[in-house]
């Protein structure tokens, strides 16, 4: 018999209805890991907080995938104690060989307490992130202690930590007490197939939540100074507004700095418009004070469209600069303005850098080959090895 696995994260409710990075790695893993040869089973539990009802769907003979109504208040303090009792009973009845948690935070702190043979990825930095946003909002500073605690706690009863950066590695090495294992996210076949999708317009592409990490601000100020030596220029903002205080802030700035007419915010997008925008931008934008891995570029290098990226976390190990796009130090809005004209200005630039991105992330990013890594991580979970070990990139 094969592995069986219980998968913990966020996962789309409706097929093709993606929000958020997790959710475009989890509904690409899965299906590869259900089928693998080694895997029995993948059954997923999510556990959501947008009112939804609880939903069951089976997806194949090997993936099953629960919805059900997560806890919404003190989950921090009380160590998601309700989901915690929900995971545990799934446990007992499908007796997973491997729990695998899709993050370090509340799902991860869920995962590592359903069985002894766990395995969590990491998909962010949830106590750096809550320390820049307690910046802007006052209830997140009450929440810095708990959540570090939280992370450190995932971290120590995991026994294999999947790295997708070696930024994070390097920032979680002393908090890890099991196996550390390196590989990155999966990023779906059908980014791929736009390798060949021929001359882009002048448009620039942000993907990703609208939130003061992200540095929308930056963004716009660099795009009206590039606006000014490329008139035709436009930039589509593309993601939940989970702060619609904040994003009315950002839709005010672009009016102030004179943009608006030539910015399009669409908001959340289902899988095949976020191709489309993807196919016809000429490069992506990312200009975020903290990030890990993030999903869009990846994206981006399959699809073969560049990225000018700020140089933080994991960025400069996805983006070769000058080889499949820019990097520009975070802050710099003259250096990231300058960039993106050259990107708007320069279609065969863009296509040389965009063929590299595509042959990186096919060697890096391809679902299968992800699934494989994968599948050594469990095994080297259920082997029960607590030494800790590095691995290059």
């Amino acid at each position: 018999m094969g592995i069986r696995v219980l998968m913990i994260g966020a996962y789309p409710r409706e097929a093709g209805v993606v929000v958020g990075g997790i959710e475009s790695v989890t509904s690409t893993l899965v299906p590869a890991l259900g089928a693998h040869s080694a895997v029995d089973r993948v059954t997923v539990l999510c556990f959501r907080n947008d009112g939804g009802p609880a939903a069951y769907r089976s997806d194949g003979d090997s993936v099953e995938i629960y919805h059900l109504r997560g806890q919404k208040r003190l989950r921090t303090v009380t160590g998601s104690f309700l989901d915690v009792r929900r995971a545990r009973r799934l446990a007992a009845r499908l007796a997973p060989d491997v729990v695998h948690g899709q993050e370090i935070g509340w799902f991860g702190d869920v995962a590592v307490r359903c069985g002894p043979c766990s395995v969590v990825t990491v998909h962010g930095l949830p106590h750096v992130e809550i320390r820049l946003a307690a910046r802007h909002r006052f209830r997140d500073r009450l929440r810095t202690r708990p959540v570090t605690r939280m992370v450190t706690r995932v971290l120590r009863r995991a026994r294999v930590v999947i790295s997708i950066s070696g930024y994070d590695r390097r920032e979680l090495a002393g908090l890890i007490r099991g196996v550390c294992v390196g590989i990155p996210n999966p990023i779906a076949r059908e980014f791929f197939d736009l390798a060949a999708s021929g001359p882009t317009e002048p448009r620039l592409l942000f993907a990703g939540v609208l939130s003061p990490r992200k540095n929308p601000e930056g963004m716009l100020r660099a795009f009206a100074l590039a606006r000014r030596a490329v008139p035709a220029a436009r930039l589509t903002l593309m993601g939940p507004h989970p702060d619609r205080d904040y994003a009315r802030e950002v839709l005010e700035l672009a009016r102030r700095l004179g943009v608006s007419g030539s910015v399009d915010v669409t908001g959340l997008v289902d899988d095949e418009r976020m191709r489309h925008e993807l196919a016809r931008a000429r490069a992506v934008v990312l200009f975020s004070w903290e990030e890990t891995a993030p999903t869009i570029i990846a994206q981006a290098m399959a699809a073969s469209t560049p990225v000018v990226a700020s140089r933080v976390g994991g960025v400069a190990e996805m983006v070769r600069d000058g080889d499949s796009g820019f990097v520009v130090e975070p802050g710099d809005v003259a250096a990231l303005a300058q960039r993106m004209i050259v990107l708007l200005t320069d279609q065969d630039l863009c296509s040389r850098m965009g063929e590299s991105g595509h042959a990186a992330a096919l060697d890096r990013f391809e679902p299968g080959a992800v699934a494989d890594r994968t599948v050594e991580a469990y095994r080297q979970a259920l082997a029960g090895s607590r030494s800790t070990q590095g691995e290059s990139w």
